[in-house]
Order: C-alpha cells, then sequence, then structure tokens
C-alpha cells in the first residue's frame, strides 16, 4: 500500500505547470484545488482501497509534494516498480508460502517473510551436497539435477525387480548398479551379445549357420568362424579381381549373372562351371557383345536392351526395328517439310468448315444471280390494241391476270405471248404430250431441253420437245420401268390375270448409243444399304456408290421377311396377306405414325383388295380412322399401288405383298407370276424393291423353293427367286457387317488397337459397295448399332475427285443417314496420339447405351408382325376345327359358340349374345362371308342388339360359312 501510495505521488508530481494553471494558486492546500474530476483524469480512477490513498495525497501540504518530486526525479519511480516487479516473482516462485500472498505481510526485519525464506532456502542447499559445488548453478539447473537423480533411482530400482542378468544370462554379465561400481566389462559383453543376436536375426539368411551359433556359442566356436571369414574374404577378394578382369573382357552383367543362382553358391559354382565346360560358347558371346556395340553406335540400343531385359521377343525385332527406322524417317520428312510439320488437324477443319460455308453460300449466290439475270430481261410490251383478241405479251398477260373466269386457252396464250413468258418464266417444266399440245412448233425455242424419268417417255412422244430445243439432256434409268401402254394389247399368261400392257423403246433406249453417257452413281435414298444391295448386286453390276447405315442390325432399318403359311393364291388375289397386311398398317399407325408408309401389291386385284381390307378395319376401328384421316394429310400419305403404277414414289416404310402361292395350305405354286414373267419383269421389281428409306417388310405366301427356275426363265423369275433366298437366309444382313475387306494402313490398324484397349471393339472398312468407312465403333450395350464412323484420311479420303465430294457431300449424307463422322489426321496421331484419342472415347462413353446388351424397352415392329402372324394362324387353325367338321353349318357355328364365344366372354346375357337363336337364323339364312355382306343382309335391330365384345369373333364367323359354303 505505501509503495503504491508512493507511485500515485509521484505520478501526480510530473504533471505540467500548465496542467496546474488557473486550477490552484500557490498559497492554497491542494484539497481546495483539484476537484474529484481533476483527480480522476490525471491520477486514474480510485476505487476500493485505493480511494483513501487518494484523499490522504490530496491532503498533503505542498512541501511534501516537493519532496515527493525530487525523490521522482531521482529515479525511485523505477525503482519502486521494480521492487514490485520482483515481489511479484517471488510469489509465483515460493508459491507454497501462504504468508507471501497476503496484502499486510512483513517483507524485511526481523520478522520479515523474505529474511526466513533465505535462511530456509540456504538450509536446504546445503543439503544438497555436491551438488552445489558449481558457484554458477542456479536453482532451476539445481532442480533439473534433481528431477535426474529422481528419474535413474526409478530405473534403478526397476532393473533390480526384473533381475535380467540372472533370468536371461545366468548372472554371467556381472551388471550391478550403483555408486562406485563398475560395469565396463559387463556392459561390453551386453552390447556384444545384443550385436551378434542383431545379425543372426537380421542378416544372416544361413538357416544352418545361425542354427550352429545358437547351439554352440563358445569362445572356440566363434574363433573357428573367425577364421572361415578371413579365408572367405580373402577368396573373395580374388574371385572380385578376376571377375573385375573377365567382366571388362566380356561386358559381363553380374546382376544378370547372378539372378538365377541367387545366394545360393551351390548354385553359382554350377552356374560357373557351366561356363568353364562350355567355352567354346565365348567365342559366339563376344561376337554378341561386338555387335551390341555396332548398335549402340547406330543408335538404337533401346532396341538392344528391350531384348536383353526381355521387353520384346527375338521374332519382334525385325517389326520393332522397323517401327523405330519408319519413326526416324517419319520425324525426318516432318524437318524436311516445314508445311508437313506444322500441319494440324484443328486447323484443317476449321479451313473445311469455312469451305463448306462458302460452297453452300456460293449455291444460294448462284441462284440469287440466275433469278437478277432474268429480272433484267427486257419483257416486250406488245400490241395496246383496243380489242383484247388483239392484243400480245405483255399487255396480253397483264389483261388475263386481272380476270377470274373466262381466261383465254393456254395454247393461244403461249402463243400470243410466249416471248414475254420466256422473259419472265425461261424454264418451263412439262410433259412431252403436254409439249406437243401447248406449244405450237415454231413459237418458242428453248436453249435447253431436260427429260427426266426418261425410261418411261417413248420416243415419238419425245420429239416434239426435243425439235423445240438446242440441246438435249435425257435423264433416267435404263434399269427400271420401260413405257407402258394400258389396254393397247392384252396378254394372257394362262392364270386369267389379264394385265393391259406394251413395252416399247423409251427415249432412253434410243439415245443411250448415240451419245455421250454419265452416270449417276450414287445413292443416298436408302437409310440402310441392304435397301438397295439386292438391286446394285442384280442390276446394277454393283457399280451404285452405297452409303452405310449406323444401324447395323436393327428390326427398324432394312429389309424384313415374314412368311405367310395360309396365304393362297385364287382368283388373282391373296386374302390372307391382305387381311395380315390390314392389320400390319394399323399397328404402324399405332407405334410408328411419325414413319411415312406405302403398300405394293403384284396385281391390280390385290391392291383392291388391301385397301377394302384398310377400309373394313378402320371401320370397326374410329382410333385408327382417325389416323388415316390424319395421315391422309401429309404430303407423303399412305398409298396402295400395284407394281405397274409405283415408280417414282417413296416412303419411310413400305409394306409389299407378294400375292403369288399356292391355290390351298401345302399344295404346289403354279409358275405364273403376271408381268414378271415378261421379257422385262426384273426391271419392274427393280423398281418394287427401291422404293423403302428405311425399311421394307415382305409378305409371302411361298419361299425361293417355290418358284421352278430353268435355263429358259425369264430374268425377272430369276430375280424373284434370288430375293426370296437373301430375304429367307438374312445374306443381305451381313453384307454390311462383314465386308472382307482389311484396315487400308497400319494407321487404322493403330487406332483400332487403342480403341479396343479402351473397351470398344471395331470393325475396318463398313459399307457394301463404292464407299466405305475407315473404322466403324460398334456401342457395347447395343451391338446392333454403330456408335461413331472414324475416318482416317485414308484410300477413301484421297480418293474423291472433288473438295467438295470429299469434304462436303459425303460427310453431309453420312449425317443425314444418322452416322457421327469424326476425323483422325495421321500427322497429329503421329504427334499425339493420345491426345487424339481422349476426346473421341469421352464422346463414345457419352454415346454408348446404358442397358445390357440384348436389352431392348420396347417390341419392334417385326415382332409386333410376327405377332399377328401367329395370332392369325391360331384363329384359322381354330377355324378349322370347326369349318371342316362334321354335320352342316348350324352345327358348326353352334359348336364355335359352345367351344370359344362362351368360353371367353362368359358374363355375355343370352339375349345379347352373338350367336343367339335369331342371329343365327338370319346367318343361316343370307350366309354372309364379309363385314360389307354382313351389313347389307343382317336386319339393323338384329345387329344392334349383339354385345359389341362379341362383334370380334364376326370375321372367324364368316371364314366358317366361306369353308362350308365352298365344300357344298
Amino acid at each position: 500500500a505505501c509503495i503504491g501510495f508512493f507511485v500515485a505521488l509521484f505520478r501526480l508530481s510530473h504533471l505540467k505547470n500548465h496542467d496546474l494553471a488557473g486550477a490552484c494558486p500557490p498559497h492554497l492546500p491542494l484539497s481546495r484545488c483539484f476537484n474529484r474530476k481533476f483527480a480522476c483524469e490525471n491520477l486514474g480512477i480510485l476505487q476500493g482501497q485505493k480511494v483513501p490513498i487518494g484523499d490522504a495525497i490530496l491532503e498533503l501540504p505542498p512541501s511534501h509534494a516537493k519532496a515527493v518530486r525530487s525523490l521522482a526525479d531521482r529515479g525511485m519511480k523505477t525503482q519502486l516498480e521494480e521492487l514490485l516487479d520482483d515481489l511479484g516473482s517471488l510469489k509465483e516462485v515460493f508459491a507454497p508460502v501462504v504468508e507471501l500472498r497476503a496484502g499486510y505481510t512483513l517483507l524485511i526485519g526481523e520478522r520479515g517473510i523474505i529474511p526466513r525464506l533465505i535462511r530456509e532456502v540456504n538450509e536446504v542447499v546445503r543439503a544438497c551436497g555436491s551438488l552445489t559445488d558449481d558457484a554458477v548453478l542456479s536453482v532451476v539447473d539445481l532442480t533439473d539435477r534433481i528431477e535426474q537423480i529422481a528419474m535413474l533411482k526409478h530405473k534403478v530400482e526397476k532393473w533390480r525387480a526384473a533381475d535380467f542378468d540372472t533370468k536371461l544370462f545366468q548372472g554371467r554379465l556381472g551388471l550391478n548398479p550403483g555408486i562406485n561400481t563398475d560395469n565396463s566389462m559387463g556392459l561390453s559383453k551386453l552390447r556384444n551379445t545384443l550385436e551378434i543376436a542383431t545379425c543372426l536375426d537380421g542378416r544372416l539368411s544361413n538357416e544352418a549357420l545361425i542354427q550352429h551359433i545358437y547351439k554352440t556359442p563358445t569362445r572356440t566356436s566363434f574363433a573357428a568362424l573367425d577364421h572361415h571369414a578371413r579365408v572367405l574374404r580373402e577368396v573373395l577378394e580374388s574371385e572380385k579381381s578376376g571377375y573385375e578382369a573377365y567382366s571388362t573382357l566380356v561386358q559381363l552383367d553380374r546382376e544378370a549373372w547372378m539372378n538365377r543362382s541367387g545366394d545360393h553358391l551351390d548354385e553359382l559354382v554350377t552356374r560357373n562351371q557351366q561356363a568353364l565346360d562350355n567355352g567354346e560358347t565365348l567365342q559366339s558371346w563376344l561376337d554378341y557383345v561386338r555387335l551390341r556395340e555396332q548398335v549402340e553406335a547406330l543408335g538404337i540400343s533401346r532396341l538392344a536392351d528391350a531384348v536383353e531385359n526381355s521387353k520384346i521377343d527375338i521374332e519382334q525385332v525385325e517389326g520393332a526395328y522397323q517401327a523405330g527406322m519408319f519413326d526416324v524417317l517419319a520425324r525426318e520428312i516432318l524437318r524436311e517439310d516445314p508445311e508437313l510439320g506444322r500441319f494440324s488437324g484443328h486447323s484443317q477443319e476449321a479451313i473445311q468448315d469455312k469451305f463448306k460455308e462458302y460452297d453452300n453460300k456460293l449455291k444460294q449466290l448462284q441462284c440469287e444471280q440466275i433469278a437478277w439475270k432474268i429480272d433484267q430481261n427486257t419483257i416486250p410490251f406488245g400490241n395496246m390494241a383496243a380489242r383484247v383478241s388483239e392484243r400480245t405479251e405483255r399487255v396480253l398477260l397483264e389483261h388475263e391476270c386481272g380476270k377470274k373466269t373466262r381466261h383465254i386457252p393456254i395454247r393461244q396464250l403461249l402463243q400470243r405471248a410466249g416471248n414475254a413468258l420466256v422473259a419472265l418464266k425461261p424454264c418451263f417444266m412439262m410433259g412431252p404430250m403436254s409439249v406437243a399440245q401447248y406449244l405450237p412448233p415454231g413459237t418458242i425455242a428453248f436453249d435447253l431441253v431436260v427429260m427426266d424419268e426418261a425410261s418411261q417417255i417413248k420416243p415419238q412422244d419425245a420429239l416434239g420437245a426435243v425439235a423445240r430445243g438446242a440441246q438435249l439432256v435425257v435423264v433416267g434409268d435404263p434399269k427400271q420401268l420401260p413405257p407402258t401402254s394400258f389396254f393397247d394389247r392384252i396378254i394372257d399368261d394362262g392364270e386369267e390375270d389379264p394385265t393391259g400392257i406394251e413395252e416399247s423403246e423409251s427415249i432412253l433406249d434410243a439415245t443411250l448409243p448415240m451419245f455421250p453417257a454419265r452416270r449417276l452413281r450414287w445413292h443416298y435414298r436408302s437409310q440402310h444399304e441392304s435397301l438397295i444391295a439386292f438391286s446394285n448386286h442384280s442390276f446394277y453390276e454393283s457399280d451404285l456408290v452405297l452409303f452405310p447405315s449406323p444401324h447395323k442390325q436393327t428390326d427398324d432399318y432394312g429389309i424384313h421377311y415374314s412368311r405367310i403359311p395360309r396365304g393362297c393364291f385364287v382368283n388373282r388375289k391373296n386374302l390372307e396377306e391382305a387381311k395380315i397386311i390390314s392389320e400390319a398398317v394399323r399397328e404402324h399407325f399405332r407405334h410408328r405414325p411419325h414413319e411415312t408408309i406405302g403398300v405394293v401389291a403384284m396385281s391390280a386385284e390385290q391392291r383392291q383388295h388391301i385397301e377394302r381390307a384398310i377400309e373394313t378395319l378402320s371401320k370397326d376401328d374410329p382410333v385408327f380412322q382417325e389416323w388415316l384421316d390424319k395421315d391422309a394429310m401429309r404430303r407423303e400419305s399412305l398409298f396402295v399401288k400395284n407394281l405397274e403404277n409405283v415408280q417414282g414414289d417413296e416412303r419411310d416404310v413400305i409394306f409389299i405383298s407378294m400375292t403369288y402361292g399356292p391355290p390351298e395350305p401345302g399344295a404346289k405354286v403354279y409358275q405364273r407370276f403376271g408381268p414378271i414373267n415378261s421379257d422385262v419383269g426384273w426391271r419392274r421389281l427393280n423398281v418394287l424393291f427401291t422404293r423403302s428409306k428405311k425399311r421394307m417388310h415382305i409378305f409371302s405366301s411361298m419361299g425361293s423353293d417355290d418358284v421352278v427356275v430353268t435355263p429358259t426363265s425369264k430374268r425377272g423369275v430369276q430375280a424373284l427367286r434370288e430375293f426370296l433366298s437373301y430375304c429367307e437366309t438374312g445374306i443381305l444382313h451381313r453384307t454390311e457387317r462383314y465386308t472382307g475387306r482389311g484396315p487400308d494402313s497400319d494407321f487404322e490398324i493403330s487406332v483400332m488397337a487403342a480403341l479396343r484397349d479402351r473397351g470398344f471393339e471395331c470393325i475396318p472398312q463398313v459399307g457394301v459397295a463404292g464407299f466405305f468407312i475407315d473404322v466403324a465403333v460398334i456401342d457395347p450395350g447395343n451391338p446392333g448399332r454403330y456408335l461413331m464412323g472414324i475416318e482416317c484420311d485414308g484410300a477413301t479420303y484421297h480418293s474423291a475427285k472433288s473438295a467438295r465430294d470429299r469434304d462436303r457431300l459425303r460427310q453431309m449424307i453420312l449425317e443425314r443417314l444418322g452416322w457421327r463422322i469424326r476425323r483422325i489426321w495421321s500427322t497429329d496421331w503421329f504427334k499425339n496420339p493420345q491426345g487424339e484419342l481422349a476426346p473421341i472415347i469421352r464422346e463414345l462413353h457419352e454415346l454408348k447405351s446404358p442397358g445390357v446388351p440384348g436389352e431392348r424397352d420396347h417390341e419392334s415392329a417385326v415382332e409386333k408382325i410376327e405377332e399377328i402372324i401367329e395370332e392369325a394362324e391360331f384363329k384359322e387353325a381354330q377355324i378349322d376345327t370347326f369349318a371342316f367338321d362334321e354335320g352342316g353349318l348350324k352345327e358348326r357355328l353352334l359348336r364355335f359358340d359352345r367351344e370359344v364365344i362362351r368360353l371367353e366372354v362368359p358374363d355375355t346375357p343370352d339375349n345379347k349374345r352373338l350367336l343367339r337363336p335369331a342371329m343365327l337364323e338370319a346367318l343361316l339364312e343370307f350366309t354372309p362371308t364379309s363385314k360389307v355382306e354382313f351389313l347389307e343382309v343382317i336386319p339393323p335391330y338384329i345387329r344392334q342388339a349383339t354385345e359389341a365384345a362379341e362383334g370380334r369373333y364376326l370375321e372367324q364367323i364368316f371364314d366358317i360359312i366361306n369353308a362350308s359354303v365352298e365344300n357344298a
């Protein structure tokens, strides 16, 4: 408290004069001048026990304050603060002394706490004896020594309690911890023993030597071992010097020589002896060493290292050498040709993209240029007469455009305003007969006449158009239908199937031998190559260029074949085929309404029957009728045509009714196939087989074996048999997968190997004819399709005749077919194969199917058609059971009602059943054999009283009635 009082005085004494100015006159005591606020601001807040001190300071006379100021000037404040710090340190060191922590304990004097502590510390230090001989030893160091002595004492007691010397060493060590005891001998024995034990446990591998030391650990034994070790060391030194001399001579690899024998002397001796016994081979080894030096001098030492380390087999040396040489040569080429060295696939692809953009813009600009040139034409004004009949050219056209009715005939308009029409619209699109009808000779002359579908134009019909042009281009396919005139002549081939046709030469046939011809070989309508593969092989001498499909095995693309077991060709039609095709059309609209569809029959009668079957089905199914109505609004709606008038049409899906078949199930097929038997029947088949873009489904009541081919058979009959054989065997499906062609280059082999290592199987040179994709990657989750096609700038790329074909058109067609095309440039692959492969691998993982191979989430169209055929077959077999049963028609219908209808529909009331007495009587009276007859002859009140659920059995009832009528 006194020290605190003096510190406060010292703080007060250091106040500046200006701090006191105006606050206290010199003759007044401090208590009258300083208020508590001033004291608090300058002396700090005084609270608790400090308040009396503050009051005492304020009551001091000025003389005392001056004395305090004098002490402060002499550094008394600093001494007092140091004293306070030392007192705090004493409290920490002597924390157990309670008096030292008390606030009013005397520090000095006879009864002071500090003198007492000094006396007690001296007594303790004197008790430590020799530990305190060091004059500079601090109390902290002394404390550390005392703690070490205590720890040592604990360890000695632990040693004596364990008695290791007696238990482990039988008292041989003689260790006795204590003061003035010499244990150096025992410690030396212990260290030696531990060193030997460590050697035996971790360093020695000779088990016999280890056991010998364990059994006889005597001085004599160790002396003998020491002697043997010195002798062995001398021998090893001699062996080492000899080895170094020998290895220098033959360049011996010590590690390789010792590997086989390891650390076994016997095996090493045997190996050395074997070398000595076969000294004649040393010369061969020396020859190898000299050759290896030559190899190193040539810079291909890595090849020798690979052989010596068994990284490659000796049979692979030549290939590895060639690979190394080719690598060196390739790098040399890149150095000699800076442009090739700087080639970048990304830059090249950017150039290709620019070319595609400019090429498309060029086409557009050319169209605009043509339109601009036409717009610059001067349109003849013509005669502006008062009478309309005397007006011509532009005046006449403007007059006719302003009229709504009573236009002048087209021939007269072309005669009077022909020049104005040519100036406005210089391109006329007309048929040959229209040219003769509307263009009077000598009125309009054309610079160029182009005839399309020329195979169907007769020369005499084309002559008028040819005479009106300065140049002629005839376009057509001589492999398709020739000109046909109906009702000019009737051919009866003996099967009562009259087909009014006249086959004659076309303008195309007439001009082919006379003028230069060029074949347009690219075929890109078919989205699966099997759709055109048969025609290409049989009719075009495999000369067409077919683009492969990315869908190699799928029911959604290609050719599919369904045999109709009970189909019969009777009265120039096949009722069973027509019925199944109508059901297939309905299923198509149910599941694939986005695909356009067409149906083709072999005869006009079959076409009509298919149309009636679809119409009948739609009347019973309002939803189907809605689908048909919606489809009729499309540009490419459903059509049902016969063989003669289908040329020029195309659809996504084509159903073909082969129509012909046996007259009854199991009978022989008559060899009469209508127009196919003619000389150009094969051209009709060619038209038929090339109408589909995605899928073609053939419905046939006969097989290829039912078509008999003889040396005198027409080409059409032969083609029909071959086509049915292809459909049955599926060869067309396999041609697109395995072409028999290997990779074009080692570059493609390298790409395929890299992809295969990443889990993607590949097929080289996928295609059918004329065009092949270098590498096609199979989808691991759906082996029926290809994930990607990879072009490797091989033969297909550099054989293109133009940049447009090579860089735009071919890839555009492939992508339209569904391919995803990627290109790897050989220079990029050589420089950085992994960098080129990585983005392709990432994309393949994104594209691959997630499912397990073979799994599908929906039923295919082909499977659905097979279900329709199986269901029809089941119903026919069911009908046979009743149609040919003994008894009359009534008994057959009653049995059908009892064994089929009532079992499948048991809840129908008797008065609403289909074959109730009233309906049965009407059926027996009128015997309707079709839905149309049923609606015509059966009274409405009888029909309307029938349960709708039993209406589905009408067709089977008609079949029973029809069979009974025929049998009768």
